[in-house]
């Protein structure tokens, strides 16, 4: 982002974010833009990065594989590192357990209010009332990050989420395990359970925005 207009830039993009970038969070990019596009919202941007990624490498086959099958597109994904810039970008930070999300907010706190566990974003933010995110001002966090605030539809639904984040109450099983190096049956049942988050996430943009 041009510094120049960082300020006055609220966030517009989508990041999801896991160990490597290389099997879940890239699935999850994949599989919310999928779903995005279904419900007419293709104007988010939707990225993925890695607390500890292997850059350039190629997305797992098995994981590509499995967002074809679930609409996703896979071709040219490859593994990125998280950085300063992209999350603060991001108007919601998805994770894919509760460690990686402790671990990014550790290490971005201006991102404190924007990230949450798929499961987390799902759950809390279905109990946020329809019509209630389009008001809402940002978080008080993505303030002291850019020195603005922003008004965005996004930022004000993310904002209504985290205040009521405790309503999402979560457990060891709702964290989405790495499948790397294990059999197609855990890679299927992994990339389901993102599916099923994905679509979660498409339907309360849909409503809310």
């Amino acid at each position: 982002m041009n510094p120049a207009t960082q300020g006055s830039q609220p966030p517009s993009s989508i990041l999801t974010v896991c160990t490597g970038n290389i099997c879940r969070s890239p699935l999850a990019e994949q599989l919310i833009r999928h779903e995005l596009d279904a419900v007419g919202l293709s104007r988010f941007q939707v990225l993925s990065a890695g607390l500890h990624a292997a850059a350039g490498a190629p997305m797992e086959p098995l994981p590509a594989a499995l967002s074809k099958e679930y609409g996703g597109n896979p071709d040219g994904s490859f593994g990125k590192q998280i950085s300063a810039e992209v999350v603060e970008q991001a108007g919601l930070v998805l994770t894919m357990t509760r460690k990686q999300r402790d671990e990014l907010v550790k290490k971005y706190p201006g991102a404190a209010q924007r990230a949450f566990t798929m499961a987390e974003f799902a759950r809390a933010a279905a109990n946020v009332p329809a019509g209630e995110g389009k008001a809402a001002p940002a978080a008080a966090s993505w303030a002291s990050v850019t020195g603005a605030v922003a008004t965005t539809p996004l930022a004000g639904l993310v904002s209504r989420t985290a205040a009521i984040r405790s309503t999402a109450v979560l457990r060891d099983d709702d964290d989405i395990p790495d499948p790397i190096n294990a059999s197609e049956s855990v890679h299927r049942d992994v990339a389901q359970r993102i599916a099923g988050y994905c679509k979660d996430v498409a339907h309360i943009l849909g409503k809310h925005l």
